[in-house]
């Protein structure tokens, strides 16, 4: 019986420890279960990278910081475009500030991978994309961006992407960054925009 009670002392140790080591994994696991118990799978998937339908983002790899002030953003009303007050506003204003760091630390834990095929060379948004100064935040293909409270763009559902370019064009979508955005819209019309739109969706 001692025996039995050492090893119950020890794996609650172990258990203690590794919440401590790692509390990005618990946070992780805490966001899988918010992410599930406030109903985000029925817009963005299961998986969070398969929306319910076009114009919905996928989520899963997104940087956190980005999506932690996005959610900030959204609760606060400074981020209004699209069905955002609607459909997201009301679960997020149910979330606190500790909820809302484990489910973007969980959503940027996921492994995303791309549907799409890649792109040819031959895409006009390939081009636009490096010559009106996307490259400069979101970094090639839109892998890479600048900073962490810039998205990845590469893979997104390219409806959530050319709405966003027309939103913050219009000051529709006007939070964070959006004002050193609207300058870049301005140098790119509808067509070109969905042009963009679509290399970056193909991009794997």
């Amino acid at each position: 019986m001692p025996f039995d009670g050492s090893k119950n002392k020890l794996s609650a140790f172990g258990l203690a420890l590794s919440v401590f080591v790692f509390p990005s994994l618990a946070a992780a696991a805490d966001g899988k279960a918010l992410y599930e118990d406030k109903g985000c799978t029925a817009c963005h998937g299961e998986d969070a990278k398969t929306p319910l339908e076009k114009g919905y983002p996928k989520l899963a790899g997104q940087n956190a910081d980005y999506m932690l002030q996005q959610l900030k953003d959204v609760k606060s009303g400074a981020r209004k475009n699209g069905q955002i007050v609607d459909t997201m506003k009301p679960v997020i204003d149910e979330l606190k500030d500790d909820e809302m760091k484990a489910l973007t630390s969980y959503l940027a834990s996921l492994k995303w991978d791309s549907q799409g095929a890649p792109p040819a060379k031959t895409l006009p948004g390939k081009a636009l994309y490096l010559t009106k100064t996307c490259i400069a935040c979101h970094g090639k293909e839109g892998m890479k961006p600048l900073m962490k409270t810039y998205p990845f763009l590469a893979g997104q559902d390219k409806t959530y992407l050319l709405t966003q370019m027309k939103d913050i064009g219009s000051k529709a979508r006007a939070n964070g960054l959006a004002d050193s955005m609207q300058p870049v819209m301005h140098l790119v019309n509808d067509k070109e925009k969905a042009q963009i739109a679509e290399y970056l969706s193909l991009v794997k």
